[in-house]
């Protein structure tokens, strides 16, 4: 076992020199990117070949760092219309218009403005949205059209005969390749198994963390999935390192064990989701070079045996640390705080170091959603199944989330 775990860490040396010296190349590089260093897969029943690490653009990104990760080998792109206001599309248009670079990347925008319309009206969102979407990307296709941040109360698209018949055409005219949809919903596994089950959905992006891969509800949602053969996407992998890097999990031996490796909370949690083969790539938001050559070298060396034994006592251990997002059992107590909304924008705050960003998404919610400070919470924790302090998480939440 030794010997296995010392053959990873050459692997994991070599592949982070590897894609050094891929992004000291990628500045200069305006034509035809290089072959990719990053491992391929097929992305399900799409039967196109991507790169197992995607791009995510949903906080401010610079052209200079989207060119950069292109040329270092990242073939597949996640944006959305309302990412930075749809200034995340801009920006990834100007580089691939630029460059030339457009059919070099897997490109993924998404819809989410059908929300509070139905029949046909919901429908025509899909391609409105589209066509706008299209003209700031300066493409004439996508590769995927989303179903943005699809809810339990709208599970009723994947069977809306209006919805299908827009994808269908829009299919049929060229201005998208395939159909999919994201979630990060309380009702996730709900979703998904309706999604793989439509028939008309070729992928789909979930919330998929080490904290929750091992949730029954989730993996039995994710093998119908996979059964469908559809492309499984991972989004939201970095949910529940924050215990990686401060707190008891810093002396956790089963840590200290992996950080002695080289690893850090990213690249560990990355690795456990591609661990699990079900799962075809993972869409990870980089801001920076750091981020992105970690993040390059966490797809390239997979977890040993040991590694994954040690990462999953760790979970365990540390399994009240976490917000798993099932407010359906907590918001019951909470009187219309939506609990795992608010515990997932205070994460963004202290995990991500996404302060204004969090600030202005907790401020964005109506003012009952926000009424922390007037409720009682007394039966918040008592609904939390791994023993978070919900009532104390929301308190900082709000106070550090409700400055102006």
């Amino acid at each position: 076992m030794e010997g296995s775990c010392g053959g990873n860490r050459r692997q994991f040396l070599k592949a982070t020199a590897t894609t050094g010296a891929v992004l000291a190349a990628a500045d200069s590089v305006l034509a035809a990117p290089p072959e990719s260093p990053l491992p391929l897969v097929k992305l399900g029943k799409t039967g196109v070949k991507v790169t197992k690490l995607g791009m995510g653009t949903s906080w401010a990104v610079a052209e200079s760092f989207v060119q950069r990760a292109i040329a270092s080998g990242v073939r597949y792109i996640d944006t959305s219309e309302t990412y930075e206001r749809g200034k995340a599309e801009i920006a990834l248009g100007n580089v691939l218009a630029r460059t030339g670079q457009r059919k070099d990347v897997y490109l993924v925008t998404k819809n989410g403005s059908y929300e509070g319309t139905k029949g046909s009206a919901r429908a025509k969102t899909f391609v409105t949205h589209l066509q706008s979407s299209l003209e700031r990307l300066q493409t004439d296709y996508v590769d995927c059209y989303y179903i943005h941040g699809i809810r339990g109360r709208d599970i009723d698209l994947f069977t809306d005969p209006e919805v299908i018949k827009t994808f269908e055409e829009l299919k049929r005219s060229g201005k998208i390749k395939f159909a999919g949809f994201s979630c990060h919903d309380a009702m996730l596994p709900e979703l998904v198994e309706a999604g793989a089950k439509s028939g008309w959905i070729d992928q789909m992006m979930i919330k998929y963390n080490y904290r929750e891969m091992n949730v029954d509800r989730i993996k039995r949602a994710v093998d119908v999935a996979s059964k469908a053969n559809l492309g499984i996407v991972a989004m939201k992998t970095q949910g529940g390192s924050e215990a990686f890097r401060y707190g008891p999990g810093e002396k956790d031996e089963r840590i200290l064990a992996l950080k002695e490796k080289g690893f850090k909370a990213p690249q560990a949690a990355i690795k456990a989701v591609l661990n699990d083969e079900r799962i075809h790539l993972a869409v990870s938001e980089m801001t920076n070079f750091e981020e992105l050559r970690e993040n390059m070298g966490a797809v390239v060396a997979p977890l040993t045996a040991k590694e994954a034994r040690l990462l999953e006592e760790h979970r365990v251990l540390t399994a009240n640390r976490y917000c798993h997002g099932c407010g359906h059992l907590c918001e019951t107590a909470s009187k219309g705080v939506p609990v795992a909304t608010v515990l997932r924008y205070y994460r963004y705050y202290e995990s991500y170091g996404k302060r204004e960003e969090a600030r202005a998404l907790y401020q964005a919610l109506p003012p009952e959603s926000r009424a922390v400070a007037d409720l009682d919470l007394a039966g918040v924790d008592a609904a939390c199944p791994h023993g978070l302090p919900v009532a104390d998480l929301l308190r900082a939440a709000d106070r550090r989330l409700g400055i102006v």
